[in-house]
């Protein structure tokens, strides 16, 4: 391929995040900034437009041949549309392909972060050689992505694979979608902290209030997996709940599935065992015999840069399918 260069982006609850590529697929620039949903999502479309001319400001942009998103769903990659994701709670119905199309005159293609992150791991990390396996992301919202006989598992309508929102206890806490009980309500890194902060709030002890006093509203997720690495009883009684409702849901994937290897990613993956030690005893005290030993349950490989990685290759993969432009 000509010398040129892909942009890719991942638009999470978090963090908006945008890295150019070349025609190889290696990475050559990137930038971040918080997402702000709460602003709504003409701020936060006007933000990515001037994080892109950003991020491509080294080159040449007439040499830019295409921009692939990566965002939290639901979304609909057909018509490029982000339809109502719940970590994204402002943005609902936003023809992002459109409007980045009108702004930079290049083809753009939307696609489901998770699933981009699911088909990072098959190719490149720790799903490689893997034809079926199931990839859940636990960051600020929970999402997945399915490979089932070497092929991502995709919706008749709209991004499937929604598996933060599989109901693992119906009279648990309400989600952000509206439902009750979902996994994400439960294990998500915001639920981590709600869960944290609660409990002291009733007057349990624990080293959590020395991180941030009487702010406990300020409590985050990576600090609850850091006092339970110190020890603190109540963080890891917070990590084992966080860690079961994932057990229970990834058990039923299993039933589902018979994947070969679950890949747990996003940021809470960082608490490693604190996360994966109650997963696996679920999955060994409730999966069927047939299945309990079918399945390693692993971090992932790439980290936050698997939904990015994919995300330029599927660009470069769809562009090498197009007549070149002169």
């Amino acid at each position: 391929m000509n010398e040129c260069f892909i942009i890719a982006i991942d638009i999470g609850g978090t963090n908006l995040r945008v890295a150019l590529a070349d025609g190889s697929g290696k990475l050559i620039a990137r930038n971040a900034e918080r997402t702000q949903a709460e602003k709504g999502p003409q701020n936060g479309v006007e933000r990515l437009k001037t994080l892109i001319r950003k991020t491509a400001s080294c080159v040449d942009f007439e040499k830019v041949r295409g921009i692939a998103v990566a965002s939290a769903g639901p979304i609909d990659p057909a018509r490029g549309v982000i339809l109502t994701p719940p970590s994204l709670p402002t943005w609902r119905n936003v023809p992002l392909k459109a409007l980045l199309e009108e702004e930079f005159r290049l083809p753009v293609w939307l696609e489901h972060d998770a699933d981009m992150a699911a088909l990072g791991e098959n190719r490149l990390g720790s799903g490689r050689g893997c034809n079926h396996l199931i990839y859940i992301t636990v960051s600020t919202g929970i999402g997945g992505g399915v490979i089932t006989g070497g092929e991502l598992l995709r919706g008749s309508r709209i991004s499937a694979s929604e598996l933060g929102h599989m109901v693992v206890d119906p009279q648990g806490p309400m989600c952000n979608c509206g439902g009750r009980g979902h996994l994400e309500a439960m294990a998500s890194g915001p639920a981590i902290a709600l869960m944290a902060s609660k409990r002291i709030s009733r007057g349990e002890s624990s080293r959590l209030s020395s991180f941030v006093g009487s702010s406990l509203s300020e409590i985050r997720a990576e600090m609850v997996v850091q006092a339970a690495r110190d020890g603190d009883a109540l963080a890891c009684e917070v990590m084992r709940n966080a860690g079961t409702s994932l057990g229970f849901a990834i058990v039923s994937l299993i039933h589902i599935f018979d994947p070969q290897v679950v890949i747990i990613g996003g940021g809470v993956s960082n608490a490693g065992e604190l996360l994966l030690g109650p997963i696996r005893e679920v999955i060994a005290e409730q999966a069927m015999p047939d299945f309990k030993n079918g399945a390693r349950v692993v971090c992932s490989s790439l980290g936050d840069d698997s939904g990015i990685l994919v995300a330029v290759t599927f660009a470069l993969d769809k562009l090498q399918a197009m007549p070149r432009r002169e």
